[in-house]
């Protein structure tokens, strides 16, 4: 049975590997085509088309994937005063209510997002020519991700891979 979780552990890690590594290449690319934007813009006087385009969609992409690795962290806005005056039973449950509404959340993202994604194939964006659900593609995988990553949690496994230490310098 351990050789079975430590299978499960190296896989889930991977497909995180591969989603993390999205992330960063988005990031990349959109500083690249930004930087090669002002670039041309400013020394070339002819700024290129796609460039524009391609930087938005990326950070529409960007803020998708973060907020997902926000979430895998456990990073993202928690109000918190409140729920740490209740005791820990009634916590309990409110962090199992949090859970059922983030799965909720990310089959909205995949049910919603694949809907955008087909409604959006035939049309194209200007400036690139590609197809105008690239832009939405990012909603299905994001959901995905999110529906994994709490689930994971649900079943108390960790699923942070940069959490701080608690030291003080």
């Amino acid at each position: 049975m351990s050789n079975d979780t430590g299978t499960f552990r190296r896989a889930w890690r991977a497909i995180d590997r591969v989603f993390e590594i999205l992330c960063i290449l988005c990031l990349v690319a959109t500083l690249l085509i930004v930087l090669w934007q002002v670039f041309s813009r400013e020394l070339l006087n002819n700024s290129p088309s796609w460039s524009e385009e391609t930087a938005r969609i990326l950070l529409v992409w960007l803020g998708f994937l973060g907020a997902v690795i926000g979430f895998r962290e456990g990073a993202h806005i928690a109000v918190t005063f409140l729920v740490d005056k209740f005791p820990e039973t009634i916590q309990a449950v409110i962090g199992r209510v949090v859970q059922v509404l983030q799965l909720g959340f990310g089959l909205f993202l995949v049910v919603q997002g694949s809907q955008f994604v087909v409604d959006a194939q035939h049309a194209t964006l200007p400036g690139t020519g590609l197809p105008r659900s690239v832009s939405y593609l990012v909603m299905p995988v994001a959901g995905v991700m999110l529906i994994l990553y709490t689930t994971l949690q649900a079943f108390g496994i960790n699923t942070q891979r940069y959490a701080e230490s608690d030291e003080t310098d």
